[in-house]
Order: structure tokens, then C-alpha cells, then sequence
């Protein structure tokens, strides 16, 4: 087809039009020929005359070439030949001088009689038509590759640009929505979201999808239905999840979706490994019959005593101070015991002694104690080795107050007490008292108050003289007339004498009523 084509361009085409017009000259020669030589026979045939030189035999005409068919067929060519299209035929055109047709036709004048000529040949004697007859076909040919041609380009660019401008839609269903974004992201496409609850369906997975397996616009909606997960505001009825083992409850908490509900697992001396501990609800306005999917709560569960390896190396704490070791124990996690007692060697708060040597490997829970000390400690003597005089000389540094007391057991000078206990120990940080320490000075002795003390002065003398120092000794008054002034002492029951320490002094005062006389007479009397 393509070698067809090129015949029509450019030099080919005119290269293949001179060699057209050479051979349709040839071929006007012989048509022309032919037509005077057929002239010639049916003059010949009507006219008696015949040439010597033409053949004697008789001329057989068919049907179709018959001289009156041959008249109508010319006259049917012309007319079909005024019909058709100019660009339906190849004109041959072939130009013969006037001088030489004129020869040919006065030559043929002399041997042939004047013959039937066409209507063509009547009206341009100097032009020849003549009909390809594969023409036809081979325009129909043309155009048809032509237009066979065009479509295939047409449906080719239709196919790019359809194979550009659309995708086709994976099936998303059951994969996450970020996977979607991500693909409509890099294709595209829009997206629209559109999320409901689903219990079967995790959160953010696709449930179902517009468009799947099929193309799409490039710039069109996809629309997906991305799953919510499980209602959180539908009711579930909680288990007993004390009869339940941590397996059970992890089965249960995953078959109802309940996001809400943690395991807390912690370690446990007293229960074994999966055992329930405790159950609770954060929000205590929520009660265990209307829990809700949505309600945070929390099941504790054991996971047995736990147990470390023993690969921490103790160092030596001797000397060091008591927050060193407290900050190594914390971060190791040993549980440290911290005591405390006084030294004369070892400063106040650093390390005296510790419970596990050095280099001993201990693991993460252990316990270990330390002492720390307080210093050097002030101890409290033994003050029943001292006289009250040598006491407070003897108080290593503490207040002490020495009293003496009325004893009817205890001898003059002997200790009696002391408020503090012996060989107590008071450290810098501590509040130290005062030690009251009390020494006897034997059994009370009353002096006699006659004629040279007064009532009033009685409260005084008893409470300083014997009730200050521990005696409980008291008096009693009564009034006796008496010429001596009134209001002293005239009489005792006891005086100048040891009584004991709980006694009753009967004091005489006198009324300063009698005269001297009635003194004297009233002694007689009495006498």
C-alpha cells in the first residue's frame, strides 16, 4: 500500500504520469488504427468497391460489436464519460500537429471511403479518453486505508489518554483507611471518609468501598466506609474475674472488645503467678452492673514472687555518709534499714557499721541495715556514787539539779534519786533535760516555836523548813487565853524533837485576853 502511495508524490508522480502519457499515446495509436480500419470494412461492406490489397474473406460481426452496436457504445461512453467526475478518469492528452493529421486524413480519404465517426472524434479529432478500469478499486483501497488508518490513531491517542487520566481501584476492604489515604494520595483521587461502628471490624479498617476493581477518574470521589470499632456505649455484662485465671480474662476482654478494661499484672509474695488480685473502676459514680464499653476500669492479677539474680556488689559503706548509701539503695533497689547510735571515733552522720560486708553480691529486693552515727553521746552517771556536792561536777556536760529530802528510812547525805535513768545516752541532735537528783538529810527535827513566833509566820516555817524537802508534816490551831500578845505561839504538841515525816503538830495560839494576875492564879489553879 505504502509503495502505492508513494507513486502520488512529489518527482514519482511525475515521473509516473510521463510514462502514463507515453503509453496511452501508443495505446491512442492502435484504438485509432483499429476504428479506421473498422470504417473501412463497413464501407467496403456497402460499397462495391474493394481494395486488391484487403483480404477477400467476409467480416462475421457479433452481437455486441455490430456497427450499430458499436454507435450505440460509443454514444453510452460518452454520456457515462460526461457523468463521471473529471477526477475519476486519466486524461492522456496527445497534441498532433495540424500538417501531419491533415496528411494522415487526405491519405485516408484516398484508400477509404468517408466512414462513421464517433461523436467524440467529431468534436476533438486531437484528444483521446481513455478509463483505467482498476482505478475505482484502488481509490476505494486508498480511502479505506485512509480512514482505517485515522481510527487506529484515534482510538490509539483515546487509549493514552484513558490510560492517563484513570486508575483502577484496588479492593480495600478489610485494609486500613491510612493505606487508602495513602493511595488516593499518590493516584489522584479524592477521598471521602465516612465512619460508622462496626463490632466486627477493627478501627480504621475499611467495611466497604464505592468503587473496587474498576477505574476511576483521575480528580472523581472514591467513597469508603472506615469502621469505628465496637459501640463504646453498649452495656456488657462483666465476669466473675475471680474465678477467672489471666488467660480467661485476656480471652474475655478480647472477644468483647473491651479497650477499656486493663490487666494490670504485678508481682505477688503471698498469691501465685495468673491469680486475681483486685478489681476496680476509675470512675466510682460507675457501678458494675451498668459498666459500658467506654468505662476505664482495671483487673489486677499476680505474677508471683519475683525473683532476682544475685549480681550487685556491695561496696563499703564504713565512713561514708548516711545520704551516699541511701542514694546507692534507692538505684539498686535495696531495701536499707538505717540505725543509729553514738561513737567516739566516727563523726555524726556518716556510716559506723553495715550488715553485709564488702564485695558480697546481694540481688535487687535485699535487704541490708547500716548505722549511722550521732556522734559522740553524753551518758547519764551514776549519781548514787556522788555526795550532793560532788553531782554536779560529775554530770559529763548535762544540767543536773541536786535537792536533798526528809527520809525516815534513808540516812543524812545518802542519794535518793535521780530523774533520769542511768547510762541514758543524749546525742548532739537530741534535747537533752535537766537531771533532778536528791540526796537525804534524815528524818525532820521541829524546833519550838513558843513565845517567839506568830500565827501568820506558821505557813511559811512548815512548807520551807520540812513540806519543801519532802516532809508532810502539817499543823493544826487552837486558841488558848492567854496573857502573852495575841496571835503567837503558846503551846506545841511537839518541839525540839525527830518526828516523822508524816505528822500532825498541835499549835496553841494565844488570845492576849488575861491580865498577868489572872495569869498566875490561872497556873495555880491549874497546878
Amino acid at each position: 500500500m505504502s509503495d502505492f502511495l508513494s507513486n502520488f508524490s512529489g518527482e514519482n508522480y511525475e515521473k509516473t504520469r510521463q510514462e502514463k502519457n507515453e503509453q496511452q499515446s501508443k495505446t491512442d495509436h492502435q484504438s485509432i488504427k483499429k476504428k479506421l480500419k473498422f470504417d473501412k470494412n463497413s464501407i467496403n461492406k456497402e460499397s462495391p468497391v474493394v481494395e486488391k490489397n484487403e483480404p477477400s474473406a467476409e467480416l462475421v460481426w457479433g452481437p455486441k460489436n455490430s456497427p450499430d452496436n458499436m454507435s450505440e457504445k460509443v454514444s453510452q461512453n460518452e454520456s457515462m464519460t460526461e457523468k463521471k467526475h473529471p477526477e475519476d478518469l486519466i486524461y492522456t492528452k496527445k497534441r498532433v500537429k495540424k500538417k501531419k493529421n491533415e496528411q494522415k486524413r487526405t491519405s485516408e480519404k484516398k484508400s477509404v471511403p468517408v466512414a462513421i465517426v464517433s461523436e467524440n472524434q467529431t468534436k476533438n479529432p486531437n484528444e483521446v479518453i481513455e478509463t483505467d478500469p482498476t482505478y475505482q478499486q484502488k481509490k476505494i483501497r486508498k480511502y479505506s486505508l485512509i480512514a482505517l488508518g485515522s481510527i487506529l490513531t484515534i482510538a490509539l491517542l483515546y487509549f493514552a489518554y484513558f490510560q492517563m487520566s484513570h486508575v483502577k481501584v484496588p479492593n480495600f476492604e478489610g485494609k486500613e483507611l491510612s493505606e487508602v489515604r495513602e493511595w488516593t494520595a499518590d493516584n489522584g483521587v479524592k477521598l471521602k471518609v465516612d465512619q460508622k461502628y462496626d463490632f466486627d471490624k477493627e478501627a480504621n479498617v475499611i467495611i466497604h468501598q464505592t468503587v473496587k476493581n474498576k477505574k476511576i477518574k483521575k480528580g472523581h470521589e472514591l467513597v469508603v466506609d472506615a469502621s469505628l470499632g465496637a459501640d463504646p456505649e453498649e452495656a456488657i455484662s462483666l465476669p466473675d474475674f475471680k474465678s477467672m485465671k489471666l488467660k480467661e480474662a485476656k480471652k474475655w476482654i478480647n472477644e468483647q472488645k473491651a479497650d477499656n478494661l486493663a490487666i494490670i499484672e504485678e508481682y505477688n509474695d503471698k498469691l501465685a503467678a495468673e491469680d486475681y488480685i483486685k478489681f476496680e473502676i476509675t470512675n466510682k459514680d460507675v457501678k458494675a452492673e451498668n459498666y459500658k464499653r467506654k468505662d476505664k476500669a482495671k483487673v489486677y492479677y499476680s505474677k508471683g514472687k519475683e525473683v532476682f539474680e544475685k549480681d550487685i556488689a556491695m561496696p563499703d559503706f564504713v565512713g561514708k555518709t548516711k545520704e551516699e548509701t541511701t542514694e546507692w539503695a534507692k538505684k539498686n533497689e535495696i531495701t536499707l534499714k538505717v540505725n543509729e547510735s553514738d561513737s567516739d571515733n566516727i563523726e555524726n552522720g556518716k556510716i559506723i557499721s553495715q550488715s553485709i560486708g564488702k564485695d558480697t553480691k546481694v540481688a535487687k529486693r535485699d535487704s541490708m541495715a547500716v548505722t549511722v552515727s550521732t556522734g559522740k553521746a553524753l551518758i547519764v552517771p551514776d549519781f548514787s556514787q556522788y555526795t550532793a556536792e560532788e553531782a554536779e561536777s560529775k554530770a559529763n556536760g548535762l544540767q543536773v539539779q541536786v535537792k536533798q529530802f526528809f527520809s525516815d528510812e534513808i540516812p543524812y547525805g545518802r542519794f535518793i534519786s535521780q530523774s533520769v535513768e542511768i547510762g541514758k545516752k543524749y546525742t548532739e541532735k537530741d534535747e537533752k533535760p535537766v537531771i533532778q537528783v536528791s540526796y537525804s538529810i534524815g528524818k525532820p527535827y521541829i524546833k519550838d516555836l513558843r513565845d517567839n513566833t506568830l500565827e501568820g509566820d506558821l505557813q511559811k516555817i512548815f512548807y520551807d523548813e520540812y513540806q519543801s524537802k519532802g516532809a508532810n508534816i502539817t499543823y493544826q490551831v487552837y486558841y488558848v487565853d492567854s496573857t502573852v500578845t495575841k496571835g503567837t505561839v503558846v503551846k506545841m504538841s511537839q518541839y525540839n524533837e525527830f518526828i516523822p515525816i508524816n505528822s500532825v503538830v498541835q499549835i496553841g495560839i494565844s488570845k492576849g485576853n488575861l491580865k498577868p494576875e489572872e495569869n498566875k492564879s490561872a497556873d495555880k489553879a491549874t497546878e
